[in-house]
């Protein structure tokens, strides 16, 4: 099993909240700890514990850090191309052929059993998303999200990615719903209809969350409060 961490993203709607990249903000081990980390140092904790396989992707401009922590945890670096358009796109270069791959989005704070959960479904082969398909009602987050996606068939995974490219440039598809517009590819529903299905979906609604927005860092109780008490990481 190959587990690529997708931290190459431009943060756009992060803006540079806190003076630094979203992966490098600190979050707290568990909702009850006092201890932080920078939060992609805990996805990297607990991707090396599921797997012996791991890959970091970076971003092309200041890959510096993300190589650093990689290097920590005994984790391989790829730096992505510039620009590239989503995390599918960026990742796409280190997939395993004729092995499971799972992804896990670099930006999310894991609970445990969230995490047993993606692997579980990623032992099942096939294409799985792992994500939550409503608000949250523990995080206060006020819609949806996807945190990872694991498949066995890298080629139709191919296939996907540049399906749901055409499907942006020709107007189909929400510009910047791209997990979600492989999901609709895949279950064979309306593009811009929000609706989940399995086996394709598996839901996932505890703590776990998508730090990408300064709102969401500011709400989630695994990092609520924690700019009253010191600058971020870097």
């Amino acid at each position: 099993m190959r587990v690529i961490v997708a931290a190459a993203g431009p943060q756009t709607r992060w803006a540079g909240y806190l003076g630094t990249r979203s992966h490098f903000v600190p979050a707290r081990v568990d909702l009850a700890a006092p201890v932080t980390f920078p939060l992609l140092e805990l996805v990297l904790l607990q991707a090396v514990f599921w797997a012996d396989d791991v890959w970091l992707t970076a971003p092309a401009d200041d890959p510096r850090p993300y190589a650093g922590l990689a290097r920590s945890y005994g984790v391989h670096t790829h730096i992505a191309p510039p620009a590239t358009r989503n995390e599918f796109e960026s990742t796409r270069a280190v997939w395993a052929d004729g092995r499971t791959n799972v992804l896990l989005l670099g930006d999310v704070w894991w609970t445990p059993a969230a995490l047993a959960k993606v692997f579980a479904g990623a032992a099942d082969g096939g294409f799985r998303f792992y994500g939550r398909q409503h608000a949250s009602t523990v995080t206060g987050t006020p819609y949806g999200e996807i945190f990872a996606q694991s498949w066995t068939d890298s080629a139709e995974m191919r296939r996907l990615t540049d399906a749901v490219r055409a499907e942006q440039d020709a107007g189909r598809a929400d510009s910047t719903k791209h997990g979600w517009t492989m999901l609709r590819l895949l279950q064979g529903t309306p593009l811009r209809e929000h609706v989940v299905r399995p086996p394709w979906w598996v839901e996932v609604d505890d703590a776990t969350d998508d730090i990408d927005v300064p709102a969401d860092y500011r709400r989630h109780p695994a990092t609520r409060g924690l700019t009253k008490g010191g600058a971020a990481c870097t």
